[in-house]
């Protein structure tokens, strides 16, 4: 779709004919009746998404088809979801922390598998290994062959969405695992990027604290090193663990919204870094390596919560920002630059001039703008620069005068409060305004709680 509309996408579980109502006929209609007249449809299947995590702490949800990213869409509406909860939560999980408008939210709260896993993770910051998965084998043989499936190495980790113990996972090439595959339709996989390592930890939190830890290293006779395989363990006293590996199995108990869980944690021996497998509801509490061990840790904090009433706690925003802050957009070569927070606009603007579209030498329509430096502006080089992309589209923005304009929107990515998300941002001078960026609802949804009492003494930092 050759388009400069924003565009709507309508999710059905399963892909059918073009004049299907459960399908394209659906937005048809609605088209038909007047609706999205700004906008262009995209119907989507849950089963021809994929779904991938990479170790930048970057995710997408591609629409194999067509190739549209769901986090650019202007709005999405998840239609008979509920014969696919997994793969629908994982979406919602997407479309929430990259502040997609969508309905129904009710899907957030679905899903157990570790592909919702993967993605809850990934909200919350939490780094997960390389993660790939399609439902449809077809759709997944042809990501597999692309760029996306070659980050997972010449031979990765397959396993069963839902599987535990180690049971259906395997270490697998490409080929080997389309076999697998092709011989379990049954099994819904997701495919990870190998870990190379000395061993993993389980990590028992209970209650938001650590309770029972204990390092497992593999038998050697395969690559799992669950004890459930034939791996070894040995017991880690809490106060003789690593305060990363503590910090880790924290942040991802609280992804998860688990008060009891056991997250399994891999370091790469290699890189040294730190990744999330997997987090379990429970942790082998009564079976399993050092038993005694993990039942005394567990009542300890079990009762602790009976005598202290515990309940679950409302979860709150990541970060909490002021009515200013300090942005930075390095694709735009902009180095920093003081944005203002604008509840009340919905859209983010950023101040550029000399905005025009001229073509290139194949004859491809290019926006190209200037952004020049200033005393609240800087730009990377510290000399004014001009910018292009072809990747732009139109939309209609509501001035502060209440005027409806047509501008141009590009994507690009921003750093914003310590925190890197992909963004959209609609370009327009600016210089009559007290700020050359402003940031409106759609980028601070799921992201951040405005507190307006905030900078009230910093007014010294808004300026260079």
């Amino acid at each position: 779709m050759n388009s400069t509309k924003p565009f709507v996408a309508i999710v059905f579980p399963t892909e059918r004919s073009e004049t299907s109502t459960r399908f394209d006929g659906f937005g048809r209609r609605l088209q038909k009746a007047g609706g999205f007249p700004d906008h262009d449809i995209v119907t989507v299947a849950l089963e021809n998404l994929a779904y991938s995590i990479d170790e930048d702490g970057q995710a997408h949800v591609i629409n194999v088809p067509t190739g549209h990213d769901l986090a650019d869409a202007a709005f999405v509406y998840l239609k008979s979801w509920e014969v696919m909860p997994e793969e629908a939560a994982a979406l919602a999980q997407y479309l929430f922390y990259s502040g997609v408008a969508f309905v129904d939210t009710l899907a957030l709260g679905m899903g157990i598998s570790k592909l919702v896993t993967m993605f809850r993770m990934w909200g919350n910051g939490v780094r997960v290994p390389y993660t790939l998965y399609v439902r449809r084998s077809d759709r997944l043989s042809e990501v597999l062959s692309s760029e996306q499936g070659a980050l997972l190495g010449e031979t990765f980790i397959l396993k069963d969405i839902i599987g535990a113990k180690g049971k259906m996972n395997f270490l697998v090439t490409r080929d080997e695992s389309l076999k697998i595959i092709a011989e379990n339709p049954e099994v819904h996989f997701i495919c990870q990027r190998f870990i190379p390592n000395d061993g993993d930890y389980r990590v028992g939190i209970y209650m938001d604290k650590p309770g029972f830890i204990i390092k497992r290293v593999g038998s050697g006779e395969s690559h799992l090193n669950n004890t459930s395989a034939g791996g070894h363990a040995e017991y880690v006293p809490v106060d003789q663990a690593p305060t990363r590996l503590i910090t880790i199995a924290k942040k991802a108990s609280r992804a998860s919204e688990l008060q009891v869980a056991g997250v399994d944690v891999i370091q790469d021996s290699q890189t040294k870094k730190m990744f999330v497998l997997e987090v379990n509801q429970g942790s082998q509490i009564v079976t399993g390596a050092f038993v005694q061990e993990n039942i005394a840790a567990f009542n300890e904090h079990m009762n602790a919560a009976l005598k202290g009433r515990y309940a679950r706690t409302r979860k709150q925003p990541r970060r909490m920002i002021g009515r200013r802050s300090i942005a930075k957009l390095p694709e735009l070569g902009i180095d920093r630059v003081v944005a203002k927070i604008d509840t009340g606009a919905y859209s983010s603007t950023l101040h550029a001039e000399n905005i025009r579209v001229e073509h290139d030498a194949d004859g491809d329509r290019v926006l190209s703008f200037e952004i020049a430096p200033s005393d609240q502006l800087q730009t990377q080089s510290m000399q004014p620069i001009t910018t292009s992309t072809k990747d732009f589209f139109v939309q209609k923005v509501r001035s502060s005068n209440g005027q409806v304009q047509e501008r141009y929107s590009i994507k690009t990515k921003m750093n914003l409060e310590g925190r890197i998300f992909p963004a959209i941002v609609t370009l327009s001078d600016r210089s009559e305004m007290g700020f050359p960026l402003l940031i409106g609802r759609r980028l601070l949804r799921s992201r951040f709680l405005v507190n307006v009492e905030l900078n009230e003494e910093n007014e010294s930092e808004w300026k260079y």
